[in-house]
């Protein structure tokens, strides 16, 4: 076959532009550590980057809620806690108090204790975060959750939405813990105020069968709370089992997209060398033969 010396310089031009462009794309990918410059370069392992990064965005997107949640269910715990405690300290004295020997003198310091503990109640039911927002008021977190009205008793003034808040492709927890939850009606805090409106007068009769009552209603709204810290206690320890999880996910995908986007250095080094040894022998011998013709056999 003949081959003209047109069609030959256009041939020996095009491998000296493709040994160029190859060793160019292979230096380019030793300096970034990406193989894969352009979707061209591996259209097959472009979709599975594309792929693969999603995946990752959105387990770092369900790491930042779990941290969210996490940090804001701990904060609750904490004024649960604290609510405790003080209920403690009131179920004490109201158990004191319900002793029919104790005489007004004695009832005017319960007063003074209780005046003081009841009052802090509803203060860590209207706790606030650092941004200002209430805790126990449901998704109404710039409304304050328990207030008394004109008539002096109390209210809930939050709503019942507990926020869901996605922690996996197929689960979600609580974000949060209302306070209808906590004091339905605000039936306790009227009780408790109630109750600390009667040991004030400090009746000469005492308060023993209304300290009694009292202390069922402070039993059951412990139970309530102790109930509602439990509930956390297990919300947060299944996130982090799922965290654990999540960061397993998370390792392996990141592992395979590495596998498929990192340079292969010993093989892209090879083949950079291979490239630029075919264009330097191409432009040699190109170089060589454009500088032929038939006076040179003359």
């Amino acid at each position: 076959m003949r081959v003209s010396s047109n069609q030959y310089h256009l041939t020996t031009i095009r491998n000296i532009q493709q040994s160029t462009a190859e060793y160019s794309k292979l230096s380019t990918q030793l300096a970034t550590n990406q193989r894969i410059q352009n979707p061209s370069d591996d259209p097959l392992g472009s979709v599975m980057l594309l792929t693969l990064n999603s995946e990752l965005t959105k387990l770092d997107q369900y790491k930042s809620n779990m941290n969210a949640v996490h940090f804001n269910l701990g904060q609750q715990e904490t004024q649960l806690s604290s609510m405790v405690n003080t209920l403690y300290s009131i179920q004490e004295i109201v158990t004191t108090a319900a002793d029919g020997s104790m005489g007004q003198a004695e009832l005017e310091a319960f007063s003074q204790e209780l005046s003081v503990l009841m009052p802090a109640i509803v203060d860590l039911l209207n706790a606030k975060d650092g941004n200002g927002n209430y805790y126990f008021s449901g998704s109404l977190t710039n409304v304050i959750p328990f207030e008394r009205d004109a008539m002096g008793v109390y209210q809930y003034n939050g709503d019942d939405r507990v926020r869901q808040i996605a922690v996996s492709d197929n689960s979600s927890v609580p974000g949060n813990i209302v306070g209808s939850a906590l004091d339905p009606g605000a039936n306790f805090l009227n009780e408790m105020q109630t109750y600390l409106d009667l040991i004030s007068t400090a009746p000469a009769g005492g308060v023993g069968d209304e300290s009694r009552d009292m202390l069922n209603h402070i039993s059951g709204f412990l139970a309530t709370v102790s109930g509602e810290i439990t509930r956390i206690g297990g919300t947060l320890a299944s996130l982090d089992e799922m965290a654990l999880g999540n960061d397993d996910i998370a390792l392996f995908t990141e592992t395979l997209r590495d596998d498929i986007k990192v340079v292969d250095y010993p093989e892209a080094y090879v083949k950079m060398n291979e490239a630029l040894a075919s264009y330097e022998s191409s432009l040699k011998v190109y170089s060589s033969v454009s500088r032929l013709t038939l006076f040179s056999y003359v």
